[in-house]
């Protein structure tokens, strides 16, 4: 992974995966490992659980020390220390993000994105114009100044589309959200224009699921998968301004269910093709 791409949150939890399978390799429970170390059992879960960000490295090298951890795990564990100390990219942003911030901090590391999208397009594709008028919309009640944070926050993500080491997004879009005159047609147009550059990019898939396919198993709502290294695949659900984060059961559910939709969707040189046309026929 791109040191460009550092979520310090993920380095975290990535950190405590390893620790609890060394700790799991050597046949010690957490009872066992606090009494020989001076660690406190609820310290050691938080460490493990990736929720101590006091963590130090004279901490983890107690804890290397004994596990027997060898030069490369000692290294590897040592360098997830200083990724999970260092300010993520978005810190600026975290009063606009609010909620969404667990959600940017795995979607900043993430090897691949998936996207089930009936109402919008999606966040990493918005133009500056169209996320304002989205959020404008959303946040009706709330001071002009909180919706362009909110907007330049859904910029900022962006660039983890474009940066040395992408990540690989597939994004199925319903037809009615290409149809929708988000902020107006010249808005319009000029989203569409830009969704069909992104979708030329060699790490972006985009497919239009059209009207005529009728009756479908995502109408249920949009959400978005996201696989991560060493922990596996995560599911998003948005709901107000945050959302639900699930790693159980349902992730197995919903790849099911998006590999349907990506089956009844146009393939992705016909999906572009389809969203220049549609972009043509706004006047």
């Amino acid at each position: 992974m791109s040191e460009s791409r550092v979520s310090p949150p993920y380095r975290l939890r990535l950190l405590g995966v390893r620790l609890a399978r060394l700790r799991e390799a050597r046949g010690l429970t957490g009872a066992q490992v606090a009494q020989q170390t001076g660690f406190t059992p609820s310290a050691l879960s938080r460490l493990e659980r990736g929720k101590n960000r006091y963590v130090t490295p004279g901490d983890v090298r107690l804890l290397l020390d004994l596990y027997d951890g060898d030069q490369k795990v000692r290294e590897e564990c040592l360098d997830l220390v200083a990724s999970a100390r260092v300010t993520p990219y978005w810190a600026p942003h975290r009063r606009a993000l609010g909620e969404l911030e667990e959600y940017v901090a795995l979607e900043t590391e993430a090897q691949q994105i998936r996207y089930w999208h009936p109402l919008l397009i999606p966040g990493l594709f918005q133009t500056e114009a169209y996320a304002h008028a989205v959020i404008s919309a959303d946040w009706f009640d709330h001071e002009p100044s909180l919706v362009r944070l909110k907007a330049r926050a859904r910029l900022a993500r962006q660039w983890i589309v474009r940066c040395d080491d992408p990540v690989h997004v597939h994004a199925v879009i319903a037809e009615g959200v290409l149809r929708q005159h988000v902020g107006g047609p010249v808005v319009m147009r000029e989203q569409l224009d830009r969704l069909v550059e992104e979708a030329a990019r060699p790490n972006v898939t985009v497919q239009v699921l059209p009207r005529e396919v009728g009756a479908h198993p995502g109408m249920a709502g949009g959400f978005v998968l996201l696989s991560m290294p060493w922990l596996g695949e995560a599911l998003f659900i948005e709901a107000g301004g945050g959302g639900v984060l699930d790693r159980g059961p349902r992730v197995r559910e919903y790849g099911r269910l998006l590999s349907r939709l990506q089956a009844l969707a146009l393939p992705g040189e016909e999906s572009a093709a389809f969203i220049a046309r549609v972009a043509e026929e706004i006047e």
